[in-house]
């Protein structure tokens, strides 16, 4: 009986894997930002890059249809250039990378580029570790 519960652990741990421990870094360039896969609403995955200066978690338009942000306003932003852009702002459900999970996060509908920034309205709650290779998020 022992053997047998044994194993049918193993299967679940190897059918169902945990989705805590750091985020793997994802770089294209030497000097490129830190991209991690980013979970939203429990299913929808998507590439994001970690920019611990934003202040809202910025989405595209297409991933807002996707998944269905309600919005909520529009709200001005100003970029390190000096410039301003006026967004929609929404609430996504849920999002999940690294074992960190938040629900019912505001971000900015970037209306402009294909950019997807993951930001402050996700992490601010968490202590962030960048390293060489992973991310982490500690509560």
């Amino acid at each position: 009986m022992g053997t047998a519960l044994l194993i049918l652990l193993m299967a679940l741990v190897i059918h169902y894997p945990r989705k805590s421990g750091p985020a793997r870094i994802k770089r294209e360039g030497e000097f490129d930002p830190p991209k991690i896969d980013v979970t939203f609403n429990g299913d929808y995955k998507e590439e994001m890059e970690l920019d611990t200066g934003a202040s809202l978690t910025q989405i595209t338009e297409k991933m807002a249809k996707t998944l269905n942000v309600k919005k909520v306003g529009d709200t001005e932003f100003t970029f390190a250039d000096g410039s301003k852009k006026k967004w929609p702002i929404g609430i996504v459900d849920s999002i999940e990378v690294g074992g960190a999970k938040e629900e019912n996060v505001i971000v900015a509908i970037n209306t402009d580029s294909n950019i997807k920034l993951l930001g402050q309205s996700f992490f601010g709650k968490h202590e962030v570790i960048i390293k060489t290779d992973v991310v982490e998020f500690r509560s």
